[in-house]
């Protein structure tokens, strides 16, 4: 049976629809750190150097003897000499003083095998060595302009003949280093035998895409050529490069055409003998017999059967590499032949595609084996291939390769998750250069390009479009229609969170530079967020992340695209937009000029449904007024600290904020797993509010803002009097309310830390600390280390998350530092954006108050975040677990392992990657160090205590309902230390209910076609 599919969707949407875009920029989510000025200066003169010298960053060549002698190939005299004679170990260029500063910072360049094995003692990271040679290499074949390019055509900077030699013992040498970490440098190793590769056209798949790059830059209008041969190198593309060869290329792009078109003949014309040599040249019995049953397998079978042998031939081999049994010249040729089984692998599934007979079971098969291929060539770790392939497993158990059937939703399901893929492979990629890759941008932004042309010259390439296959006819041609920039787009475009705007869209605004009536479109989730009206991220960050977090509470509409569909947005830059992300996950980002009539129906709707005040801002979604601060609630009478075992949720707006008052509530309900502490309640700040004086900073003096001496309460009234009542109902735009307000905030900041604390208030919290053991006994003047953290009136209200808006100070040890910490965190409400994101939400912002925890640190080697609830699905009996290595996991946008846990089992949703993690120091504060390298954060028995106590907290505490009475999940933070789990915080899991249920965003939603319920596996799509 033949199916047809959505017509006229291009190769390179299939590609686009799960993060495999071929245009130029980072790869999705990833946002490079910044880099110190003093970095910056060192690498800038360095490089600039280099770029001016003839010789690059190269120095004198320089001939070395079997004996360790060595000389300048080039005499005082100018002779051309070398002194070794038939003993020479090899002749190369040293680098030069300017190219060894580079290094200083992590950039290796000017590589040369032969030189760098001779001094690979002196070398102080072998790890960025690699990614030198790896990023080098991009460089000089994707940007003939680059110096790096333009040196390799400078003559004897080193010689063939010690090369081949070097280049073995280099590979052997690396495998074979003590701290190699399969997870980590798996595909570094791959990547630097491929792209050195100096055997047949095996390793020439990315060359190809460069050849194809090369001549779109000489002749423009070659581009859709050069975004097919991108997308799937495939021989039905022969043809077509002949007409254009033959028709329209001049006499450039002729030649390399030709040899563009010779270069695809010989990758699409591999089979599996060409594995033979690689796979005899194993010295390991046992691996080499089992390597030949599978070839012997691949070579007997046709299709899918080859496919599924080579997958698992490439799985044996990487395994083999990861265990430590082969020897290092046998990892070495390991990697070489995983390099020709990718090559025959993509030969093989292209073929299959072309002919255009392959079912939907088998289609799926075919996408089992890639996975087993992306794992080979080091884009999945042995986790996510296991579960990649367990998904796509229950599918084929369920459906078979024929007449099976499965339910429409399950293959549905299955194949959202196994979009997952691309974006695990990705991350991989970037996560391989994290150490270095703020330091190679900065020099050359080109190398930017590197982690998808990684991606797509790897069997995903199939897979992503293997998976459009099969996805688009999961759906029953009703595909999710978004709209981007007049473009409808069926993929790469995933809604996180219900809403609508419509404003200016900035791209890529930096920090500060926006107000909350612009909408952003961002690169890279940043680690927190200004107030805006809308957010579209390539890339989410994380699920629980502060800014994710923020957005679901107050009803802003956010999503995430791939790279393609997020560049297609730049079209909109600095225009007014219309942007609305339906309940059913439709994205619609177009100019409002463009909106169609139904789009302006929902928008008088949707306003008509939205409570406005004078300030002419969001009051509240539902038409319920603005947030309300209930005074009558308060207890300022209580101004001395107190321990955290004394309050109860009950406490919670009365004499402190939910943080603390669930706090006590969780350490009465786990006495052993909560840490200890004191707390400051609303009383306390008060007394110090009410005492305080104006201080008037020294950037402001003399600027007439405030009078310095003067009573703190009556500045804030009357700023708040003039900015409320006065300036906002005037009309005036966001930039000139900002400016006004920002110095006047800063001075409320500065008052309430330049007065100095109570000295009867800092004897009580000594007092109430040693009280519960957090004195050092040999010094009390110093705590065994405490986070001081803030605890406002108007966090975690009814559709108010404040997740992240103010300060937590780490690890602070002495009394001195709490001291002082306890007044930054009062101030960190009035800083700019913690009162921004409020400012139309709080009807009396004068009564904003924050009580402040002290407690104990706890040295957590892994942290995060549980929601006891699938925040996608809404599945109340899942819990979802995000979580760091280090403290401070997962709530400040980080990657985290993120795991789905239910009943059922535990589902992988995304690793932790990340080459650094947080730790406490013992003299206080906190050291970024690197990561242990480990493909799992918790272990089985802490998800078992984390999921256990997530049961305990949904039993225990009464739950806060949402808008249709359902009750919300619990938003956990906690950590591990020695494997005993420790409860930072919980609170009710706040989402804007009255957005996501708008009937006016509903209307927006597509209808899907009416299609059977079940799917037969031996359907061909088409």
């Amino acid at each position: 049976m033949v199916v047809s599919k959505i017509p006229g969707v291009m190769a390179a949407c299939l590609v686009a629809t799960i993060g495999l875009a071929a245009p130029e920029g980072p790869a999705a989510g990833f946002e490079a750190q910044k880099l110190a000025p003093d970095v910056t200066e060192r690498l800038d003169q360095a490089w600039s150097i280099s770029r001016q010298k003839i010789k690059g960053p190269f120095g004198p060549n320089t001939c070395v003897c079997n004996d360790g002698r060595s000389a300048p190939l080039l005499t005082q005299s100018g002779e051309i000499r070398n002194i070794c004679g038939d003993e020479t170990l090899f002749c190369a260029a040293f680098k030069a003083d300017w190219g060894r500063d580079l290094e200083t910072d992590g950039v290796y360049v000017a590589n040369i095998f032969s030189r760098d094995l001779y001094e690979w003692d002196r070398i102080a990271d072998h790890f960025d060595l690699v990614r030198g040679y790896i990023l080098e290499r991009y460089v000089i074949d994707t940007s003939p302009e680059n110096k790096l390019s333009q040196m390799r055509q400078y003559g004897g900077l080193s010689g063939a003949e010690y090369e081949i030699v070097a280049k073995r013992d280099f590979y052997e040498r690396f495998l074979a280093a003590e701290d190699y970490n399969d997870f980590r440098h798996f595909l570094l190793a791959y990547e630097l035998q491929k792209r050195h590769f100096s055997r047949g056209g095996f390793g020439k798949m990315q060359e190809v895409r460069n050849m194809a790059s090369r001549i779109q830059g000489i002749d423009g209008g070659f581009k859709p050529l050069r975004d097919a041969v991108h997308n799937q190198v495939s021989a039905s593309l022969i043809p077509i490069l002949e007409d254009y060869r033959d028709n329209r290329a001049n006499a450039r792009t002729q030649a390399l055409t030709d040899e563009l078109i010779a270069e695809i003949r010989t990758l699409t014309s591999l089979d599996v003998a060409a594995l033979d040599n690689d796979i005899g040249a194993i010295e390991n019995q046992r691996i080499m017999q089992l390597l030949t049953n599978l070839s012997v397998r691949a070579a007997a079978s046709d299709g899918v059967e080859t496919m599924a042998a080579l997958g698992e031939m490439m799985r044996v081999t990487r395994e083999a590499v990861a265990d430590g049994t082969l020897s290092p010249g046998d990892r070495r040729r390991a990697i070489d032949l995983n390099i020709v089984a990718s090559a025959v692998m993509q030969s093989e599934g292209s073929r299959l595609r072309d002919d255009g007979k392959m079912s939907i079971g088998q289609t799926i098969a075919m996408m089992r084996a890639l996975v087993d291929g992306a794992y080979g060539v080091g884009l999945l770790s042995s986790r996510e291939r296991a579960s990649a392939s367990n998904n796509l497993q229950i599918l084929l158990l369920e459906g078979g390769l024929e007449g099976g059937t499965v339910p429409r939703a399950e293959l549905k399901h299955r194949m959202a998750l196994a979009a997952r893929v691309v974006e695990w492979a990705q991350n991989s990629a970037v996560l391989a250069f994290a150490e270095v890759w703020s330091q190679w941008l900065h020099l050359m932004p080109e190398v930017g390009r590197l982690p998808d042309d990684i991606v797509r010259g790897s069997p995903l390439l199939l897979y992503a479009d293997a998976h459009q296959d099969v996805s688009d006819f999961a759906v029953g041609l009703g595909a999710v229609r978004h709209e981007l920039a007049g473009t409808e787009v069926t993929g790469g475009v995933r809604a996180l969170n219900p809403g609508l705007a419509v404003g200016p869209l900035l791209l890529n605004p930096e920090s500060g530079s926006y107000s909350r009536s612009e909408l952003v479109a961002l690169a890279a989730t940043p680690e927190d967020l200004q107030p805006t009206a809308g957010i579209l991220t390539q890339g989410e960050g994380n699920v629980v992340s502060h800014v994710q977090l923020l957005a679901r509470a107050l009803g802003i509409p956010n999503a995430v695209a791939a790279k393609q569909p997020f560049d297609t947005v730049a079209a909109l830059a600095q225009q007014d937009v219309f942007y609305a992300v339906t309940p059913n996950g439709r994205v619609i980002l177009k100019n409002s000029a463009d909106m169609t009539d139904l789009e302006k129906d929902v928008l008088a709707e949707y306003t008509a449904n939205v409570s406005r005040d004078d300030d002419g801002e969001l009051a509240d979604a539902g038409g319920t007024g603005k947030l309300h601060i209930d005074k009558d609630r308060l207890d300022l009478s209580v101004t001395a600290p107190v321990p955290l075992t004394s309050l109860r949720r009950k406490d919670s707006g009365i004499l402190s904020g939910p943080k603390a008052a669930f706090l006590g509530e969780l350490k009465h309900l786990f006495p052993d797993n909560v840490a200890r502490g004191v707390v400051l309640p609303f009383g306390v700040y008060y007394e110090h509010y009410r005492r305080a004086r104006v201080s008037v900073p020294e950037n402001l003096a003399g600027k007439d803002i405030a009078e310095p001496g003067q009573p703190l309460p009556d500045f804030v009234r009357a700023t708040y009097a003039q900015f409320f009542g006065e300036m906002i109902p005037s009309g005036l735009g966001e930039k000139d309310l900002s400016d006004w307000i920002k110095p006047r905030l800063d001075v409320i900041v500065a008052s309430i830390i330049d007065t100095p604390l109570d000295e009867g208030l800092k004897a009580a919290i000594a007092t109430e600390l040693d009280k519960q053991g957090l004195l050092d006994p040999n010094d009390p003047s110093m705590t065994v280390g405490c986070f001081v953290r803030s605890d406002t009136n108007v966090e975690d209200m009814e559709n108010f998350n404040g997740a992240g808006l103010n300060l937590t100070i780490f690890n602070l040890v002495s009394l001195d530092d709490i001291y002082a910490g306890v007044k930054e965190v009062w101030a960190s409400p009035f800083r700019y954006r913690s009162f921004s994101w409020r400012q139309t939400l709080i009807d009396d912002p004068e009564w904003v108050l924050p009580s402040v925890i002290i407690l104990e640190s706890v040295p957590s080697e892994k942290s995060g975040v549980a929601i006891t609830a699938d925040i996608n699905s809404g599945d109340p009996d899942a819990i979802l677990m995000a979580t760091s290595e280090g403290v401070g996991g997962a709530v400040d946008g980080t990657p985290a392992e993120t795991l789905l846990w239910s009943a059922y089992g535990i589902e992988l949703v995304t690793m932790f990657k990340s080459p650094t993690r947080r730790m406490l120091k013992p003299e206080g504060g906190v050291d970024v160090i690197a990561s242990t390298g480990r493909e799992h954060v918790l272990s089985d028995e802490e998800v078992a205590a984390l999921s256990d106590a997530a049961r305990k907290i949904e039993a225990s505490l009464e739950p806060t309902l949402n808008a249709a009475g359902t009750p919300r999940p619990w938003d956990i933070e906690y950590g591990f230390a020695d494997g005993k789990l420790w409860l930072f915080q919980t609170r009710p899991f706040i989402g804007s209910d009255e957005v996501a249920n708008l009937p006016a965003l509903s209307r927006l939603d597509d209808t899907p076609p009416s299609v059977s319920e079940t799917v037969a596996f031996d359907e061909v799509p088409q």
